[in-house]
């Protein structure tokens, strides 16, 4: 047993969903524990686009994003396979910057308020019992805490150790493979985000600190079994046939060498709370990159979240009642989101629908708006 200590809540997972969720805790005095499996800093496959509705929220937990000279994205680009395009403004917008260094930033902040920060730690099981959870790790140590959080990202192995239903939808359905790395040398729009399709997936395109381009993917796992298993191949034969989408790939030099790849990725629907343990961000409901960012929806959740485990701290709800609030507003909140970006997701990669929405959407801009609108937020 670690330190005979019981903590309030432990995080597993150390993305932007639970890294925001230990800090709001640790700044309100919790004895918070997070556990990452890697060490920080590194790099994920992410899109690297925070919307400004989280602006405020980052401001308000010690985020000095004025200091941090990020780009701001007002416009974004859409274009089909064949290379028709739309363009349209981002009215909320939203800024650029790496995982590499936010995750840190988040992780030394939660630090410095007080939360214990497990790097290079992995949660190898979670079990409630007697109204508390007791938590075993790949060292050998055990944790226990009276909450515990689960944003552990797309997929990990304590979903089979929780048995979550989504794992066998999952295996029938379509699976998809993430790729992700930083470019430079191209001459990128700075103030733009662009999604351009190719058969059965999507690449986004943004800018990050430091001149780079955040170049990230989704595909149906089936072009890259046909090309081999090798990701340049599977570019040139299938990406670059989109004539926007080629001359960065193309001219580019690629900072993230190899690219960072990960597999499995499914988009069914999920539950927000299994054995107890309250998910967020991608394990709460896989989001589809169409859903306005992740990121986004991760923090948004954790600031949901961190009021109601407060109540339920200082004995104001019963754990029965924190679970059906965390569901109801969760679901209120960001459902709709998710399910929106889903349907977006089947959408694209397919050629001639893409083709045929881009060109009613450039007819009626009107109906652009109401897309963008259901896949960001507002400010909290």
């Amino acid at each position: 047993m670690h330190d005979d200590v019981i903590y309030d809540c432990a995080i597993i997972g150390g993305g932007v969903a639970g890294l925001t969720l230990a800090l709001q805790l640790a700044r309100a005095g919790r004895r918070v524990v997070l556990f990452e499996k890697e060490i920080y800093p590194f790099h994920r496959v992410c899109g690297e686009y925070i919307s400004m509705e989280n602006h405020d929220f980052l401001c308000r937990i010690g985020v000095p994003l004025a200091g941090m000279n990020l780009p701001v994205m007002t416009q974004f680009t859409v274009s089909s396979p064949s290379g028709e395009a739309l363009h349209h403004k981002l009215d909320i917008g939203g800024i650029g910057i790496t995982r590499y260094v936010l995750d840190q930033l988040l992780a030394r902040l939660a630090t410095e308020h007080g939360a214990t920060i497990c790097e290079g730690t992995k949660v190898t099981d979670v079990v409630f019992a007697n109204e508390q959870f007791t938590l075993s790790t790949a060292h050998g140590a055990t944790y226990r805490a009276r909450l515990a959080c689960g944003a552990w990202g797309k997929h990990a192995n304590l979903d089979s150790k929780l048995h979550r239903p989504f794992l066998e939808d999952s295996r029938k359905g379509r699976q998809f493979v993430a790729v992700k790395y930083h470019l430079t040398g191209i001459d990128f729009p700075a103030a733009t985000v662009e999604m351009h399709n190719f058969k059965d997936g999507y690449c986004g395109l943004s800018p990050v600190p430091g001149g780079l381009t955040n170049c990230s993917y989704i595909s149906d796992v089936r072009n890259l079994r046909a090309h081999g298993n090798s990701v340049a191949e599977m570019e040139r034969q299938v990406l670059m046939q989109n004539p926007l989408l080629r001359p960065y790939l193309e001219e580019a030099q690629r900072v993230a060498n190899p690219p960072i790849v990960i597999s499995q990725i499914t988009f069914r629907e999920r539950s927000t709370i299994d054995s107890h343990v309250l998910m967020l961000g991608d394990a709460a409901g896989t989001i589809a990159p169409l859903a306005g960012n992740g990121m986004s929806m991760g923090m948004n959740a954790s600031a949901l979240l961190h009021p109601l485990l407060l109540d339920f701290l200082d004995g104001r709800i019963s754990r029965a009642e924190l679970e059906q609030q965390y569901t109801r507003a969760w679901r209120g909140l960001l459902s709709l989101r998710i399910t929106a970006g889903r349907l977006i997701h089947q959408v694209f990669g397919q050629p001639w629908l893409t083709t045929a929405g881009i060109r009613v959407l450039r007819k009626l801009p009107f109906m652009t708006d109401i897309i963008l609108g259901l896949t960001h937020g507002k400010p909290y």
